[in-house]
């Protein structure tokens, strides 16, 4: 019997030849868990992959929602990111089992998001093939929780993805307000500008929330002569 890595409930696989000659896959998580996790779908905000039917018509600005107009229209931070697509809305349940993986430790939860995680990314970034650059973590908080979950996630979709961003010490970003972390020193950094230069790179992350995280690593990337940068994570808040 094998058991859904979030509820440990009984998860069962019919019997097939595909079972029986192995090329049945084994999947990580019951049918109840999976069907509670809500994709993101539909007409999209241009650069952050808001859902647009979740923007309020007061919040657009042509194809762009109004926090996205702000990073346009302020001169240090238009065009920065190309754009972010995510696969996940930020539903109840996802706040729950992200929780578990990222600051709980239950690394062995990247598997439940491998297939919806691949398929995105091959319908939207397998012919360009950017250079795959997991959000760092800095030292200290990799020692606490053990692992970078936004690592993991990359290596879902390349067994060696380049880790070409470096991050110093800083507080926990998780419990600054918006606006603390909006206003924060950027802590990243490209140990070798060479390896970026005239490249196009597609970050990757957990979550995106304000769009500071990636938009601040796409800063330091542009600096070094980075030529697009994409970002590309599990979840959309």
């Amino acid at each position: 019997m094998k058991n859904c890595l979030i509820c440990h409930g009984d998860v069962s696989t019919l019997f097939g030849w595909g079972a029986f000659l192995g090329l049945q896959q084994h999947t990580p998580i019951c049918e109840k868990c999976e069907s509670a996790f809500q994709i993101i779908t539909g007409e999209l905000c241009r650069i952050c992959g808001r859902q647009w039917a979740m923007v309020a018509p007061e919040n657009r600005v042509e194809d762009l929602c109004s926090d996205c107009f702000r990073w346009e229209e302020d001169p240090s931070t238009a065009g920065l990111l190309q754009q972010n697509r995510s696969v996940y809305h930020y539903n109840e349940h996802m706040k729950e089992v992200l929780a578990r993986y990222k600051f709980r430790g239950d690394a062995v939860l990247v598997q439940v998001f491998q297939k919806a995680f691949r398929h995105t990314f091959e319908s939207l970034w397998i012919k360009d093939r950017p250079i795959l650059v997991p959000i760092p973590l800095s030292t200290d908080r990799k020692y606490e929780r053990g692992f970078n979950q936004s690592l993991l996630l990359a290596e879902l979709l390349l067994r060696t993805p380049e880790e070409l961003l470096s991050k110093t010490n800083s507080e926990k970003q998780s419990k600054k307000a918006r606006k603390e972390r909006m206003e924060r020193e950027n802590t990243f950094y490209v140990p070798d500008t060479e390896a970026v230069k005239d490249k196009s790179i597609l970050l990757i992350d957990d979550i995106y929330t304000t769009g500071t995280t990636v938009r601040m690593a796409a800063k330091v990337l542009k600096d070094a002569g980075a030529k697009d940068i994409y970002s590309y994570t599990l979840v959309r808040s």
